[in-house]
């Protein structure tokens, strides 16, 4: 009887190297027929693998130097345990993702043949990483610019943690009782739920947390303004009295000096567009997997037959590694001050203050230049 297996899965497999223990069972999330799609991707398919591959290395190895220099610089640092957490969660994400697509894309065997377990815990450790980077990103904001989002009990360091661990050990448990029961593959559901809970939840914070810091700053240049633009006009008013033919200039000054001291400040708006940017990227991904659970994958329901439509599927795999890539580049970017040499601050001689250091980050706070020590 000859073998129905694909060509191109046959042929892969036998040049890949071998790992014990190579017989998988049934694969409990619906995958493309691999001859077919293979045949029809062409090019496409190196591309996507390799090319985010290299990508997600790139985001590895940035992330490893951010670790190695926050750690060596942590001394002195508000929220540096923060920072070095979120850097480590990126680094974490941006390996699995790395090992995941180079060695076993989407368990296609077209380059090496891992065992199932092995291949599928490197790939559900990457959204816990990520999603915990972006949440500990966001407490940070609340914790700089002292904002109250929930209340007091829940927004802590402790509760935190807790929900993020609860977040690793149920993917990790249910990717480990779906390869060993393959008949109880709608537990992914519990696992795509759960992360279309945490895209909407990052989604809405981030946009209120956003919206609160620029909302606040804008109040606070109003009211610190206010005043001082009264002391300036009236001392130019009255200097401008001497000759007539300035008056109007003076106005129009007094005039564009309170528009601009009642804008926002540079770091409250810099704030404002990070946490937009976040909250678009999550509501994307929040879409992405209410369509893949939905109309790709069916809520799991295939009746016996594990396959879906190659080229839906390569397109939501393109889509969600694109917006994760560029989640890694905004956690890059947020951490990435975070890294650098310290920044000196003279103080005048005559309050017997020498000058010292201080390690800032320009991203987390809305204080007029943009830049609060953490």
């Amino acid at each position: 009887m000859p073998s129905t297996e694909p060509e191109t899965v046959t042929r892969a497999k036998a040049g890949a190297e071998p790992w014990p223990e190579m017989s998988a069972p049934p694969n409990p999330e619906p995958l493309p027929d691999w001859d077919l799609a293979l045949r029809d991707w062409k090019y496409l398919w190196e591309l996507h693998y390799i090319g985010f591959g290299v990508l997600f290395f790139g985001v590895a190895v940035f992330s490893c130097i951010c670790v190695v220099k926050i750690k060596h610089r942590a001394r002195g640092m508000t929220l540096a345990n923060y920072f070095l957490a979120v850097c480590l969660m990126l680094m974490t994400f941006s390996v699995s993702r790395t090992l995941y697509l180079f060695l076993d894309p989407y368990e296609s065997h077209t380059v090496l043949d891992l065992p199932v377990l092995l291949s599928r815990i490197i790939f559900a450790i990457g959204y816990p990483c990520l999603t915990s980077a972006l949440s500990l990103i966001h407490f940070a904001f609340l914790e700089v610019n002292k904002l109250r989002l929930i209340s007091r009990r829940l927004q802590n360091v402790k509760f935190l943690v807790s929900v993020i661990a609860s977040h690793f050990v149920i993917v990790l448990v249910v990717y480990l009782v779906i390869t060993l029961a393959p008949k109880l593959a709608r537990l992914l559901i519990l696992c795509q739920t759960v992360l279309i809970s945490w895209w909407f939840i990052l989604a809405a914070c981030f946009l209120y947390s956003g919206w609160k810091v620029n909302w606040e700053s804008q109040i606070t240049a109003k009211f610190f303004s206010s005043t001082v633009v009264k002391d300036r006009t009236a001392s130019t008013l009255s200097s401008a009295s001497l000759d007539p033919q300035s008056y109007s200039v003076t106005v129009e000054q007094a005039k564009t000096l309170s528009g601009d001291q009642n804008k926002p400040s540079k770091g409250a708006q810099k704030i404002a567009r990070i946490s937009g940017f976040v909250s678009l990227l999550a509501l994307l991904n929040f879409g992405a997997e209410l369509y893949s659970l939905f109309s790709l994958y069916k809520l799991y329901d295939f009746e016996g037959e594990n396959v879906v439509d190659h080229w839906p599927w390569w397109g939501y795999q393109t889509a969600s590694r694109i917006l994760d890539f560029f989640l890694c580049l905004v956690i890059a970017y947020v951490i990435f001050p975070s890294t650098q040499i310290e920044k000196t601050q003279k103080h005048s001689t005559s309050y017997g203050v020498d000058s010292h250091t201080m390690r800032v980050n320009k991203n987390v706070a809305k204080t007029a230049d943009g830049i609060d020590a953490v």
